[in-house]
């Protein structure tokens, strides 16, 4: 992974939780996800960066991706669905729900046509939708750095990784 030096650096060694085969029951539903993405959650596997945002895993312990994003992705698609620009999981081809903050936001996988991914965020307390470019990897590394600061996003603040469980 292109970021293992800045990712030790910001969250400690990778854990090692999981194999890229932890991937192919969610790949079968939704489709390949990002490579560097699978790499930094299999390597930290399911936690909470920045005492605030909360990273998920497709076999986490306590509640796996699947099911959160069935549970969700309706939610979110109905309660405010003209203010997210893009359907949501388990619409075929929407966004992937890959995090959530201590507030209630949500972070989304964003899959485009060519085959490409941005890194969308509903800020539930302001009702704004935001996108990103990079990496999910890289732009956790510049938030916490402090290179790329997002309001709604303390990341800075706290830093570290604290696994799940």
């Amino acid at each position: 992974m292109s970021f293992s030096a800045d990712l030790e650096l910001c969250f400690g060694p990778a854990r090692g939780y999981s194999g890229m085969d932890a991937w192919a029951d969610i790949e079968a539903v939704v489709g390949e996800l990002p490579t560097d993405y699978k790499e930094f959650v299999a390597a930290y596997g399911p936690g909470v960066i920045g005492d605030f945002l909360t990273v998920m895993h497709p076999q986490a312990q306590e509640c796996t991706m699947l099911d959160l994003m069935a549970a969700m992705g309706p939610l979110y698609q109905s309660l405010v669905p003209h203010r997210i620009p893009y359907d949501v999981h388990p619409q075929e081809r929407g966004m992937v729900l890959w995090a959530n903050t201590s507030e209630g936001d949500a972070c989304f996988l964003i899959p485009h046509a060519d085959g490409t991914w941005n890194i969308g965020v509903w800020f539930r307390q302001w009702a704004q939708w935001e996108e990103y470019d990079g990496s999910v990897p890289g732009w956790l590394v510049r938030q916490v750095t402090g290179e790329l600061i997002i309001p709604g996003l303390p990341l800075q603040r706290y830093g570290g990784f604290a696994p799940e469980g």
